[in-house]
C-alpha cells in the first residue's frame, strides 16, 4: 500500500498512507485477526479505487468536488486508524502484546468505511462516471430491451419487485420460454435503471461447453463483465468490487455452471459468497431447478406464452395471417417463444403464404423449427442442450428411453403408473424427476408431459 501510495498525488497518498497503518496494525498487533477480514478487504478495496482514480492525474488536475471527496474519505480513514491505535496502545499499558477488540466495534468501523467509500464514488455523479469507472475498467455493454417483447409484464413486475427488495431472484424454465428475454427487460426496466443505474452487470454463459465450465472460467466471465481482464484472484476482486454499493447481477444460462462437470460445489459456493453480501442482488435464468442451497430464492416459473400474446408475437414479423389459422398453427407448438419466432421467420425468409406456411408446417416441421445454429435459432441445439447435460447424461439410457415413451403419448404418462411400465427399473422415478429439474418435462396435475416442439423433436 505504501508503494501504491509513491506514485500517486499527495491528496491520495494520505489516504493510502493511513490505509496501509489500519493493515499493519492489525497484522502486528491484533489477537483476532480474522474477525477483521472484512474489514481488512474493505481497506484493500480503498486502496484499489483511490490508486485506479489518482495515479494517471496530477495534483493540478483534481477539480474542488473530487478533492472535498479525497479529504472526507481521508478523515474517515484517519479517524478509523486513529481509534485502532488507542484499542491497541491500551493493551501496551497494560503489558499486553497483542490486542483483542470486539467484533461490533470492528464492524462499525467496516460500515463506516463502505459508507464513505460509497459517498467518494457515487455521492457525485461527476465522481461516479470518472472515479468508479476508471476504478473498474470498461464492464460489458448491457443488453437492450428485446425489440418484440409481449405477455410478460406479469413476470417482469414480479422479478422487479423482488430485485428491489433485494432478493435474489430465479426465472426457471425451458430452452426457448423467453428466459433471456425476461432478464433483459427486467435489466432495462426503469426502476431498475434508477435504483442501480450503471451498477448492472450482465453475465452470459450460453458460449460455454458445460463439459469445460470449472470455477475459473465461471469467475473470469463474471470478471470480464466488470470489465477487468482475466484476474489471478478473480473471486475476491469480484467480491470487492461489487461490496461498493448496490448492484445487480444478472447471471444468463446458468444451467451451464450450475449443472457442471467439474467444481460444481465450489461455482455454487462462490454465488453463495456474493449473494450474502447485503448490496448485492442476482438474478439467474436457468433450466434446472438446483440452485444454490444458501440462499434463499424467488423462485418463479416461465410459462409459454397466452394465446392472444402468441399470436401477437408471431404478427410483429408476419402480420397478413388470419386469427383463426394463426391460433391453430401456434396451438400446435404450445404457444413456445423460440418455436414461435421460428416458424414467422421461415414465413418471412421464404415469402410464403399463409397457406403455403401451412403446408410446410404439414410436411416439414421438424426442418422448420431447425432452422440456425445456436440455441436462439434451432429448436435442436436448444434441447440438445438440456440432453446433453451432465446430470442428465449420468443416468444412462433409461432416461432417454423414458423421455421417448412420454413423447409418444400426446397427455404423457401418469407418474403413478412409472414403476408398471418400467418394471425392475428401480431408479425410473429418478429419471422422471430429473426430466422435470431440467425443464424437459413437466407435471401437468398426475402426468408427467412434455411441451410440444419437445415431443416432435424427441
Amino acid at each position: 500500500m505504501n508503494n501504491i501510495g509513491n506514485v500517486v498525488p499527495p491528496v491520495a497518498r494520505g489516504v493510502l498512507v493511513s490505509v496501509a497503518g489500519i493493515l499493519g496494525i492489525v497484522k502486528t498487533t491484533i489477537a483476532n485477526q480474522d474477525d477483521f477480514q472484512e474489514l481488512v478487504e474493505q481497506c484493500q478495496m480503498i486502496g484499489l479505487v483511490v490508486w485506479h482514480a489518482t495515479y494517471t492525474r496530477a495534483q493540478h488536475q483534481f477539480n474542488g468536488t473530487i478533492h472535498r471527496a479525497l479529504t472526507k474519505l481521508k478523515n474517515s480513514v484517519d479517524g478509523i486508524l486513529e481509534a485502532v491505535k488507542a484499542k491497541t496502545e491500551k493493551n501496551v499499558v497494560s503489558k499486553a502484546f497483542h490486542a483483542t477488540i470486539d467484533r461490533n466495534t470492528i464492524n462499525k468501523w467496516k460500515n463506516e468505511l463502505i459508507r464513505f467509500l460509497t459517498l467518494f464514488n457515487w455521492s457525485q455523479y461527476s465522481i461516479c462516471s470518472s472515479f468508479f469507472r476508471d476504478a473498474i475498467g470498461e464492464p460489458d455493454i448491457l443488453p437492450t430491451q428485446p425489440r418484440v417483447f409481449v405477455g410478460r409484464s406479469d413476470l417482469v413486475q414480479s422479478a422487479t419487485d423482488a430485485l428491489l427488495k433485494f432478493h435474489h431472484v430465479a426465472l426457471i424454465g425451458p430452452g426457448g420460454i423467453g428466459k433471456s428475454s425476461i432478464a433483459r427487460a427486467v435489466l432495462n426496466d426503469e426502476v431498475i435503471v434508477s435504483t442501480f443505474k450503471a451498477r448492472r452487470y450482465f453475465v452470459q454463459f450460453d458460449n460455454i461447453n458445460v463439459n469445460q465450465v470449472n470455477l475459473k472460467t465461471f469467475l473470469d466471465h463474471i470478471a470480464r463483465a466488470l470489465g477487468f481482464a482475466t484476474p489471478v484472484n478473480a473471486y475476491n476482486l469480484i467480491a470487492k468490487t461489487l461490496s461498493v454499493v448496490e448492484t445487480l447481477l444478472v447471471l444468463d444460462n446458468a444451467e451451464t455452471f450450475l449443472d457442471a462437470t467439474m467444481d460444481a460445489g465450489q461455482i455454487a459456493d462462490a454465488i453463495d459468497g456474493l449473494g450474502a453480501r447485503s448490496n448485492v442482488t442476482i438474478l439467474l435464468t436457468t433450466r434446472t431447478t438446483v440452485l444454490p442451497p444458501n440462499m434463499k430464492w424467488v423462485r418463479l416459473r416461465v410459462p409459454p406464452l397466452e394465446e392472444s400474446a402468441a399470436c401477437e408475437a408471431f404478427q410483429a414479423y408476419y402480420p397478413s395471417i388470419e386469427t383463426s389459422i394463426l391460433i391453430k398453427l401456434l396451438s400446435a407448438v404450445d404457444f413456445h417463444p423460440l418455436s414461435i419466432n421460428l416458424l414467422a421467420q421461415a414465413a418471412v425468409q421464404n415469402e410464403w403464404s399463409p397457406q403455403d406456411l401451412i403446408t410446410a408446417w404439414d410436411h416439414q416441421r421438424a426442418t422448420l423449427l431447425e432452422a440456425g445454429n445456436g440455441k436462439s435459432q434451432s429448436l435442436a441445439v436448444t434441447i440438445e442442450t438440456s440432453l446433453n447435460s451432465p446430470s442428465f447424461l449420468k443416468l444412462g439410457e433409461t432416461v432417454h428411453h423414458l423421455l421417448q415413451i412420454i413423447a409418444f403419448l400426446p397427455q404423457g404418462i401418469r407418474k403413478t403408473h412409472l414403476a408398471a411400465i418400467f418394471p425392475g427399473v428401480s431408479n425410473i422415478e429418478s429419471c422422471a424427476d430429473a426430466l422435470c429439474r431440467q425443464s424437459l418435462a413437466y407435471l401437468n396435475g398426475d402426468f408427467i408431459t412434455l411441451l410440444a416442439p419437445v415431443r416432435l423433436y424427441i
